[in-house]
């Protein structure tokens, strides 16, 4: 008998006694099951699924932050889910064929405590791809859980806009579909629009140096382009992965002069501009300061005036201060550690690179401009949309404030975009007119639904498999992948996730730490996209043809770093440790040995353990994903170099 199950209450279910580690035992739709996790346990939940079955669950994390990794019938990774530490880590996956399908439960960084996993709703995929969307934001649909909204523009009108979940939680105000939502870094194509508005009217040139505007900027001895601060090519610190170096909080209050204060105190630019895509808030952020001060009024109303009203976008504006008051918007929320959500406050100062509050509605006018070219013309959306080339040759993916790429045989224009709270995806089909927009306020909202949204509407119009390596307009060498193989790091404010690249047959392989291993596709030179994954990853080759540092996209944009694993016993780790301090961040950190580990602690950050990774370097968690000590030449330890993926080699002496 093939059996569906439908929704089930969460309190109406029973709950089977806990699970000891390492064992596997099977449940179904309606079962809640807790379990306690040690340090090295990994709990592997079975369930026997039909073919095109749609499964949402979740694990409450009661006393530990867990992992949950889905794999299917053929133990193949299907995706990997988390985001908080505590309450609900929801997950949700689809069958392929008919058979047995896992749910692997272990603890994040050795951790060890209580859970409870249940399996809340089986049902055959939605074939109406209105209901389709309903699936997909089950999570995010309860009258206690921050919400979103979803638009879907088909061959260039709205065919779709439907909200879900909370808007504000205190007050109990539903999400809907005019509330107006925190867009993040989808902001960087309006600002690359209002630059060249400046430069149709022959205010500036996007090849002028940013130091002609911005003047109290230092000389590196090389010309750093309006250009190339769009590209992400300029080579500047990036402020939101070096100040928590220093133990800032993204929540923390800071003036937006920070921003010209951190590249004061720079010693030298990370990269040579046009040489290395780096993903970079700050320039954005002065080019906000080269409007103002071209235009003499703020950038709020000078992108009010320019770009949202001759869109009628008139439902939207950039947060000029945090913690302003904007009407019918969306509070952000994030996952305390108590369980439950926590309010949390915007990024401040960051506007430029972020800030833009709007509606779904009015994003799909933008959206339309890409066809229509209503603003700017045509020369403005090629700009916009014309893929980055470094000076090697290699291309980046990435226009001016837009990600560049294909999808299926199609063009795709797309950003993700993510406050401290907020999050919001955009993508835009030019040979479809169509395309997908998302705005939430819920910090674990999962961005990587916009692409089976995208076939729930229009799939019928892609290709029915990717197209093949040749037929994407060339591949990657052989010799280009045994250059990447070897250990990586996914590195972010949430995430920390080790990478094995490997070489076989010819053929890119991928395999995180305790999952299957991923073929990759090469979709150029530098870019390759996951089998049967919903991710691709982008590596950063400098010019002598050698690549420590790459890009994964899944759901966001995560910098990720080539690392070496060796353990070295406490008696050697003691040599590295003792108190460290950055004149550059004007920030102390010490290092001390406990529980036979190497460890880093500051006045206003958490603990974070390090591991040796050889050659006096080790890798941790962000932000401090790598730590390069460097001697005297007697021998002594004199500092080290901290790097992150985005901001790079900041010096903390020893004390």
């Amino acid at each position: 008998m093939r059996l569906r199950y439908a929704s089930v209450p969460v309190l109406l279910v029973a709950f089977a006694s806990a699970l000891p580690a390492q064992d596997t035992i099977p449940i179904r739709g309606g079962q809640a099951i807790s379990g306690t996790l040690a340090s090295d346990s990994k709990h592997r939940y079975t369930i026997e699924l039909d073919d095109s079955t749609f499964v949402y669950g979740h694990v409450n994390q009661l006393t530990v932050d867990v992992e949950v990794t889905v794999f299917d019938s053929k133990n193949e990774q299907i995706e990997t889910f988390d985001a908080p530490a505590r309450g609900p880590e929801t997950f949700t996956f689809e069958s392929g064929p008919r058979g047995r399908y896992a749910i692997e439960v272990t603890p994040f960084e050795q951790a060890e405590g209580d859970y409870v996993i249940e399996i809340v709703r089986v049902e055959p995929i939605a074939r109406r791809p209105e209901t389709r969307v309903d699936q997909l934001l089950l999570p995010f649909a309860g009258r206690d859980t921050p919400g979103a909204v979803v638009a879907v523009v088909d061959r260039g009108r709205m065919r779709f806009l439907r909200a879900y979940g909370m808007a504000e939680l205190t007050y109990g105000i539903p999400f809907e579909a005019n509330t107006v939502s925190n867009i993040g870094s989808v902001t960087k194509q309006f600002t690359a629009m209002g630059i060249l508005l400046l430069q149709a009217e022959g205010k500036l040139s996007l090849e002028d140096d940013i130091r002609t505007y911005v003047p109290e900027l230092p000389d590196f001895g090389a010309r750093i382009s309006i250009r190339n601060l769009l590209t992400h090519t300029g080579g500047y610190r990036e402020i939101y992965n070096l100040l928590p170096m220093a133990g800032y909080d993204g929540e923390d209050v800071f003036p937006r002069e920070k921003a010209i204060q951190i590249v004061q105190r720079q010693p030298d630019l990370q990269a040579q501009p046009g040489t290395e895509f780096n993903y970079n808030n700050t320039g954005y952020i002065l080019l906000a300061m080269a409007i103002e001060r071209i235009t003499g009024t703020s950038f709020p109303a000078y992108m009010k005036a320019k770009v949202f009203t001759p869109l009628d976008m008139n439902d939207t504006r950039v947060m000029a201060e945090q913690g302003e008051i904007i009407p019918r918007s969306a509070h952000g929320y994030v996952s305390a550690d108590s369980g439950g959500y926590r309010a949390a406050r915007d990024l401040a100062g960051s506007y430029g690179a972020g800030g833009i509050y709007t509606t779904a509605s009015d994003l799909a006018k933008w959206m339309m401009n890409y066809r229509d070219h209503t603003l700017g013309g045509a020369a403005a959306v090629a700009a916009i949309t014309t893929n980055t080339i470094l000076e090697n040759g290699d291309s980046t993916g990435y226009g001016l404030g837009l990600g560049l790429g294909t999808f299926r045989g199609r063009r795709r224009y797309q950003h993700t975009g993510g406050d401290v709270a907020h999050r919001a995806y955009f993508g835009y089909y030019p040979e479809l007119e169509s395309g997908v927009i998302i705005l939430s306020s819920n910090g674990s909202f999962r961005l990587n639904i916009a692409t089976p949204i995208a076939l729930a509407f229009f799939g019928d119009r892609f290709d029915p498999v990717p197209p093949d390596t040749a037929a994407a307009g060339g591949g990657m060498s052989e010799e280009r992948m045994r250059v990447i193989a070897g250990d990586w790091r996914i590195v972010g404010p949430s995430t920390s996730l080790d990478m094995v690249y490997t070489v076989a047959d010819g053929q890119l392989h991928a395999q995180a730490t305790g999952q299957p291993r991923f073929k990759l596709v090469a979709t150029s030179d530098t870019t390759a996209a996951f089998d049967g994954v919903e991710a691709t990853v982008t590596f950063h080759f400098r010019a002598d043809g050698t690549v420590d540092s790459a890009t994964h996209h899944q759901g966001g944009a995560m910098p990720m770093i080539r690392v070496e694993k060796v353990e070295l016993t406490a008696e050697a780790l003691a040599e590295f440790a003792g108190g460290y301090y950055s004149a550059e961040l004007e920030t102390a950190i010490e290092l001390r040995v406990a529980d036979e580990k190497l460890k880093a602690y500051g006045v206003r950050m958490e603990e974070r353990t390090l591991s040796y990774r050889g050659a006096d370097e080790f890798s941790g968690r962000f932000p401090f994903a790598t730590l390069a000590f460097k001697r005297s030449g007697s021998g002594r330890i004199t500092g080290f170099m901290a790097s992150n993926g985005r901001t790079k080699n900041v010096w903390f002496r020893r004390e």
